[in-house]
């Protein structure tokens, strides 16, 4: 089980609503993978497949006597991993699935019991996939679940045997597993080596420690509302709103030169860089040396999706932080990470399991500009899960705007983003959109949100599969106030050159004029001035007569997505897909308005009948509203 945090516009008039969610993350290492530090037995049954890791089958281990001493290793501060000694105690039947029992054990170590100076850690956060090996070094599995979160000494262990076969097997399991006289499965020896506080409980999954970039360092908060505000894919979503958030340490490719060992630390990663979150365990066992070597980690799922694209890590760690009050459970703080040095390529039920080598990810970038349109910042990260993709998109925008504005309350940018993908027949293509935003609240988090969508409706269109190679934005701050433009009314220019207010007017028919938009200046919620838009010209039929009028309206103002006419409407009430193909989706995302865009309709009565004309107009900023302004015409 994961605890993590993590991040919706509307799309144009014939898109869909979609939320996404993601989240993100990173971190880092480059470097390849030495095997577990317990000796080899050539005559017993071998984990890796060179025979290099001894284990120790379910069999073997349940037929222990109860208090059979046991080691294992985890990290505790650094990176390199502490010993730990253990007694066990049983088994329960068939806790991870049909057939498939979880040994139990209980732990002792100078931080678990609490004689390093510091209270009782128990089994912390972060620990899960720390091995446990015979006193002669068969690897028994990897510590999974614990009595969260009462500090207590007792491991569920996930065993080696299962893990040996992840990605290959069809193990089922539950999240949380009962204690009780029936499935425990041991001598009164057993019991009292538990403690009088084992039956009845339930134990869970041993959590990782959850970490996010730089927003974590200021508000956790940020990053729940950014990526709440995104589409949202389930794993993601799951992964992004859970429990316990700490911020990342900074990460670089020689913070962490240490190749990833059993008992080490280990980052399952969606991205590295500024756009770094995942979740940190413990690594169980590592087969072979550099490129194309094993890793086997956590004893129980990230999310438990099977085939996965995490980018792994190794983690320096700054200490085990006990918990004293019995409700947060204590946890592994990091300091350090390092650069990714292979991917994670299954997520399984009984662990997780990755290759030491090349990184399969696509670059993220975002640089921010001020109101002159001089850079002042740029935030980049490389992100390896494609669902997280429009999430990472939403956060990567809000972040960087949210500290270079440093605040998240109001304000007012120019956005423009890149999305370049790969098609399914491999050709590549890319769309440029862009939008003005302004926000009196939460702007870091709305400023993000369509380009996100944009993201979303390639990476999840129905017609075929495409991959993000890359996203792009630039962000112009315009202002840290929230700025918008009401349209108030329509001016005319007379002979004199002087403007007059349109509404009551007498023009002449035949004749052109030039009329200009006014606005009121909205700052943040309230009237601030009058500006106007650049001037048109307009000439009048010949046959004009009586009246006419001048409408000024926003276009956001007219993009209802759905009226009686909408066919596109209609597919969407009956789930159906609105257009042909992927080209025809893209087109349409292409064509989405932006905010400042205004309509201008001339209309005026003639001898018989009336004509109209329809011009498109530029405002100074986020447009809303509309007013008419009628005239009357002298012939």
């Amino acid at each position: 089980m994961t605890h993590s945090i993590a991040s919706s516009r509307e799309l144009p008039a014939t898109h869909r609503r979609h939320r996404l969610v993601a989240v993100l993350a990173a971190a880092a290492l480059g470097v390849g993978l030495t095997a577990g530090s317990t000796p080899a037995h050539a005559a017993d049954a071998g984990f890796s497949p060179d025979g290099s890791q001894p284990y120790a089958t379910v069999a073997e281990v349940e037929a222990f006597a109860p208090d059979t001493a046991v080691t294992g290793l985890s990290v505790t501060k650094g990176t390199t991993p502490d010993p730990f000694s253990g007694s066990y105690i049983g088994f329960i039947d068939d806790a991870l699935g049909k057939d498939r029992d979880m040994l139990l054990f209980k732990l002792s170590s100078p931080v678990i019991d609490g004689t390093s100076g510091l209270k009782p850690a128990g089994i912390w956060a972060g620990m899960s996939g720390s091995p446990v090996y015979t006193t002669d070094g068969k690897l028994i599995g990897a510590v999974a679940y614990s009595l969260n979160y009462d500090n207590l000494p007792v491991a569920g262990v996930t065993p080696a045997e299962y893990m040996k076969n992840i990605g290959t097997t069809g193990l089922t399991t539950t999240a949380k597993v009962k204690v009780t006289k029936g499935n425990l499965k041991t001598s009164s020896a057993g019991i009292k080596a538990a403690g009088d506080t084992l039956v009845g409980r339930a134990l869970t999954p041993v959590r990782t420690v959850n970490v996010a970039g730089v927003a974590g360092t200021k508000s956790n908060a940020f990053v729940n509302r950014t990526l709440a505000r995104t589409p949202r894919s389930a794993a993601a979503s799951s992964f992004l709103r859970s429990g316990t958030f700490l911020p990342a340490g900074v990460s670089s490719a020689n913070a962490v030169p240490q190749p990833l060992v059993a008992g080490g630390s280990i980052a399952a990663l969606y991205g590295d860089g500024d756009l770094f979150g995942g979740a940190i365990g413990t690594v169980t066992a590592v087969c072979g040396d550099g490129p194309g070597a094993t890793v086997w980690a956590f004893g129980h799922p990230m999310f438990g999706e099977g085939k996965t694209t995490l980018m792994m890590a190794n983690v320096s760690t700054a200490l085990i932080v006990p918990d004293g009050t019995g409700m947060v459970g204590s946890y592994k703080q990091h300091s350090q990470l390092g650069a990714p040095v292979g991917m994670i390529d299954q997520d399984r039920l009984v662990g997780i399991r990755g290759t030491v080598g090349d990184i399969a990810a696509f670059p993220v970038t975002v640089d921010i500009q001020n109101p002159s349109g001089n850079q002042v910042a740029s935030y980049s990260g490389n992100v390896s899960y494609q669902s997280a993709a429009a999430s990472a998109a939403a956060y990567l925008i809000g972040q960087a705007t949210y500290e270079q504005l440093d605040q998240y309350g109001s304000g007012t940018a120019e956005v423009t983003w890149t999305i370049d993908y790969r098609r399914a027949d491999n050709t590549t293509g890319s769309l440029t959109n862009s939008q003005i935003v302004s926000a009196r609240y939460m702007f870091p988090d709305i400023l993000g949100s369509e380009a996100a969508n944009d993201v979303y409706e390639i990476t999840e269109n129905p017609y075929e599969d495409v991959a993000i190679a890359g996203i792009h934005a630039t962000v112009k701050l315009v202002s840290s106030d929230s700025l918008s433009y009401k349209v108030s009314g329509v001016q005319v220019k007379g002979k004199t050159g002087a403007w007059t207010t349109l509404s009551g007017s007498k023009l002449k028919a035949g004749s052109t004029y030039s009329l200009r938009p006014q606005y009121t200046v909205k700052k943040n919620g309230k009237s601030s001035g009058t500006v106007f838009g650049d001037p048109l010209s307009v000439k009048l039929s010949s046959k004009a007569r009586k009246s006419g009028s001048f409408e000024v309206t926003a276009l956001t103002e007219l993009s209802d997505p759905c009226d009686e006419d909408s066919e596109e409407c209609d597919d969407w009430a009956t789930g159906e897909d609105p257009y042909e193909d992927f080209d025809e989706l893209v087109a349409a995302l292409d064509e989405h308005p932006t905010s400042d865009l205004v309509v201008g309709q001339l209309t005026h009565r003639l001898k018989k009948g009336s004509t109209s004309k329809v011009f498109d107009l530029t405002g100074p900023g986020v447009v809303t509203g509309s007013r008419t302004a009628s005239f009357t015409i002298k012939s």
